[in-house]
């Protein structure tokens, strides 16, 4: 009896150490089940989470890109409009300085042809300056067209700055994930492959120890029952044997709680690497998804301003065309203005010519008639001192007086100071078909 209370004593500890290897068995499957679980994640989440990593400069490129020419193209529509609006302003001034210096150059000189009629009833006429001579009606229609296309630039850029606006605070209420600086390479992978097949051989090794405590368990309660049922007698070594067996259990015990720790500790690992992935994983997929959505904003403000640029761009050449246009006629304005200075100092050139060149005809008609005069003399001296003697038919022509040379004009040159006179017909000429011809604004 005394032997059978010391089996009935040792099973009590052998079932114990059974209960709590069967706990650590269970808690080794499932922390196998979740590091397979978390390998197998790994392993399908790895390919797209380093194709997303490599990328994902390339994707902050793409977002920075964007940005940068949104804001570069905002910049542009609002220095572009506002260029042309101050060179519009700086040849308005430089064009109103010019017409007022032509306004104020008077035209003094009497060989140069007034526009102006005399006043009917006063007689007085109104002042001559250079102001007469341009077209204004054409520079008031190059300035209303300059107006017209700067407004109608302006409406257009502040659409399409707006728009540009828009699509920019769109941008900037996106939110983009910043870009961890993290290596994933699949040889960490295999790392954690080879972490769950060690958990794997760990748990196979419990396993075993298992099946040892439970034939353990099975041999007690076998000897018990047959010690109960049939009063047999357990020899000492058949009875040291089972004690050793049981005092073995805790060591046994203790032995797989210590693998178990390493299980747990691989699963652990295993665990914070399937966490890793899935935050860097789930991190890269914003970010994309976020420079994804920028790149769709910024194709839809291209797609929707895309007519509008067309026609900004024509408005700002035909806006280059008409400054370049209304610098032209400043620039022959100005040359006109001093061209003026030339005309004044030609005229008195050739009232200068012109007096001279009659002094040189004075004195050729003196000689000429002095001429005359003398071979009239000797011819008749020779006539009456001869001709007597000479007969007739014998040379008829002896009695014919000298030719008289003249010295004929070419035109009106002594009308030199009027309107009329050929030499202001032919610089009116040279006026009008060269020298005073201001380019036609188109």
């Amino acid at each position: 009896m005394a032997t059978l209370e010391k089996l009935t004593r040792l099973s009590e500890p052998s079932i114990q150490g059974a209960q709590a290897v069967r706990k650590i068995v269970k808690d080794a499957e499932d922390l196998l089940k979740q590091s397979k679980r978390d390998h197998v994640c790994i392993c399908e989440t790895h390919p797209k989470l380093a194709f997303l990593i490599s990328d994902s400069h390339t994707q902050l490129k793409l977002y920075a890109s964007l940005e940068s020419n949104l804001r570069q193209h905002l910049a542009d529509l609002e220095s572009t409009t506002q260029l042309k609006e101050q060179q519009a302003d700086d040849l308005r001034q430089e064009m109103a300085t010019i017409i007022e210096l032509l306004k104020d150059r008077e035209v003094v000189e009497n060989e140069f042809r007034s526009p102006h009629m005399p006043d009917s009833e006063s007689g007085e006429v109104k002042k001559h300056t250079l102001y007469d001579h341009i077209d204004q009606e054409a520079v008031d229609a190059l300035q209303v067209r300059v107006n017209d296309c700067l407004n109608e630039l302006r409406i257009i850029g502040d659409a399409n700055h707006e728009q540009c606006a828009q699509a920019l605070r769109k941008i900037d209420g996106i939110v983009i994930p910043a870009a961890e600086d993290i290596s994933v390479t699949w040889e960490g992978v295999e790392a954690i492959g080879k972490l769950v097949d060690e958990s794997q051989s760990a748990a196979e090794e419990i396993a075993q120890d298992v099946q040892s405590i439970d034939h353990h368990c099975d041999q007690l309660r076998d000897t018990i029952r047959d010690m109960e049922l049939e009063g047999g007698v357990l020899s000492m070594d058949d009875y040291n044997v089972l004690l050793r067996d049981t005092n073995e259990v805790s060591g046994i015990v203790a032995d797989l709680d210590e693998t178990l720790a390493g299980v747990r500790r691989r699963a652990d690992e295993i665990n914070v690497r399937f966490l890793q992935y899935s935050a860097f994983y789930d991190e890269s997929t914003r970010r994309f998804a976020a420079v994804a959505q920028i790149a769709e904003i910024g194709q839809q403000y291209v797609q929707d301003v895309a007519s509008e640029q067309m026609q900004y761009a024509a408005l700002a050449s035909a806006v280059d065309t008409a400054l370049e246009d209304m610098w032209g006629l400043v620039s022959w304005y100005r040359q006109f203005h001093s061209a003026y200075d030339g005309l004044i100092a030609e005229v008195h050139r050739r009232r200068q010519a012109q007096r001279e060149l009659l002094g040189a005809i004075e004195d050729m008609r003196a000689r000429l008639d002095a001429v005359h005069v003398e071979e009239l003399r000797v011819r008749a001296a020779f006539v009456d001192r001869e001709g007597p003697f000479l007969p007739s038919d014998l040379c008829p022509f002896i009695q014919d007086p000298p030719p008289r040379y003249t010295i004929e004009e070419a035109g009106d040159a002594g009308r030199f100071a009027s309107v009329q006179s050929h030499e202001t017909r032919y610089s009116k000429h040279i006026v009008d078909s060269h020298a005073f011809n201001p380019p036609s604004p188109t």
